[in-house]
């Protein structure tokens, strides 16, 4: 059975019922793109540039026992021979009654805005609006020049921490897995073993 909602409030009550439950999950989001100010075309005046996905991914998964898997494989050893401690984030998990960190989140500066952590696996139908206007291939490529330069972990997978009042719909399916399937692709293997774990990600948009 899949699940749509449409608002923040309805999104944020579904995910603490949720709990720590794995789930696929399928958006379209509203981002504001982040950039480099020093002499960017795009800001000038108060100009900003958003971007409009439709993405997909797994909510509430093992990101610790993905990273140690990963350690475990590049060092020739068994997963229960390697810990990996996550460091710092700037945000915190809503916890569970039994104290069990769930897929939503929170900023430690405030506390007042939530935030869904999710692993991604695809993004598709992106477009790119400057003040609202379409932008061009060619726009987009110079745009692009002025984002910043994002360096990722090979043992670490990526995870995104974004913020709920970004996401226009959000829809829950639930997981069944099957003997007889075939493996999921490489990007989604890794969390095989779900459960929810606290992740420090790769890459954060808010």
């Amino acid at each position: 059975m899949t699940i749509k909602l449409n608002s923040e409030t309805e999104m944020v009550g579904y995910l603490k019922s949720l709990g720590t439950e794995c789930r696929f999950i399928s958006m379209v989001t509203e981002t504001e793109v982040k950039m480099r100010k020093t002499a960017n075309p795009f800001l000038v005046n108060g100009g900003k540039v958003t971007k409009r996905s439709r993405r997909n991914g797994l909510v509430n998964v093992n990101f610790v026992g993905a990273v140690e898997r990963r350690l475990a494989e590049a060092l020739g050893l068994k997963a229960s021979e390697v810990t990996y401690e996550a460091g710092e984030t700037w945000y915190v998990h809503v916890m569970t009654d039994e104290n069990k960190p769930m897929a939503l989140c929170v900023d430690k500066k405030t506390g007042a805005k939530y935030y869904l952590q999710y692993f991604p696996h695809k993004s598709y139908e992106t477009k790119y609006y400057h003040n609202d206007k379409e932008m061009t291939p060619a726009e987009v490529q110079t745009m692009k020049t002025f984002e910043p330069t994002r360096t990722e972990s090979e043992y670490k997978p990526k995870v995104i921490t974004l913020a709920m009042a970004s996401i226009r719909t959000l829809k829950f399916r639930k997981i069944e897995v099957r003997q007889t399937q075939p493996k999921p692709d490489n990007r989604l293997a890794d969390y095989a073993n779900v459960g929810v774990g606290i992740g420090q990600g790769q890459t954060v948009e808010a």
